[in-house]
């Protein structure tokens, strides 16, 4: 077992089959171009879509080869200052969320999606997220990592660790998933501090380092099992990506 607190810069056996931030942004403005060259075709001005400057919301702690970053925040800086919040707190209300586009214009957007995911994937209902069968690897690994018997012992250590402290939480995702912290844009005294006993504690009982070993292996089991099936779903991911870089470039 590594002893460590981040997990977020080693490798994951499922990563090589799974889009990365990268990867997530050049599919996403490829839409958007094709999206915005057929509507200006067709009479109607729409913008290219901004690029969000941090999509994960974990700001430099995110992980690069993947999105999710799978056990949770992983830095007592992020800790200190945001809790278990994104960078930056939730975001403000948009006030645009409800307005309607007039109904020629709404037709016009849905046959450009469709014209662009045609160009992208092959198929005018193509999906350019991850391939479906891999994301169900990703989770089932993840479920049976978290009840793995080892994961299971270092959880009831780092939950004695955080009682010690004055916080009763089961496991990690009990801390983070509290839904009092949903309630507020920004984070308050209480969960900061929740959030910076976890990190104490993962440092203490090596939570990060046990969790990431056995979820390392029921992945790597999975890719031994699917080999097949990864490699197609990979190739797929590929072509996509192709096809997206011929659009940016």
């Amino acid at each position: 077992m590594p002893v460590i607190v981040d997990a977020n810069d080693r490798p994951m056996p499922l990563d090589p089959y799974l889009l990365d931030p990268a990867q997530i942004a050049a599919l996403d403005k490829a839409q958007s171009v094709l999206v915005s060259r057929c509507m200006g075709k067709l009479g109607y001005d729409y913008p290219v879509a901004t690029e969000s400057a941090d999509p994960s919301g974990m700001g430099a702690d995110a992980p690069t080869t993947r999105v999710d970053g799978y056990f949770g925040f992983q830095s007592m800086s992020h800790a200190r200052k945001w809790g278990y919040h994104p960078k930056g707190g939730f975001p403000e209300a948009d006030d645009s969320a409800g307005t309607h586009l007039p109904a020629q214009e709404s037709t016009a957007l849905n046959g450009c999606a469709g014209q662009a995911r045609q160009s992208l994937t092959g198929g005018s209902t193509g999906d350019l997220g991850d391939p479906d069968f891999v994301v169900r690897l990703k989770f089932d690994t993840l479920g049976e990592g978290t009840r793995d018997p080892r994961t299971l012992a270092v959880f009831a250590k780092w939950s004695a660790c955080m009682k010690a402290r004055g916080h009763r939480y089961a496991d990690p995702m009990k801390a983070s998933g509290d839904p009092a912290w949903s309630r507020t844009r920004l984070p308050g005294p209480q969960e900061i501090a929740v959030a910076v006993a976890d990190q104490e504690c993962r440092r203490d009982t090596n939570v990060v380092g046990v969790w990431y070993a056995v979820d390392y292996g029921y992945q790597q089991q999975a890719v031994q099992q699917n080999s097949a099936r990864l490699a197609a779903a990979k190739a797929q991911t590929a072509a996509h990506l192709a096809a997206a870089d011929r659009v940016l470039h």
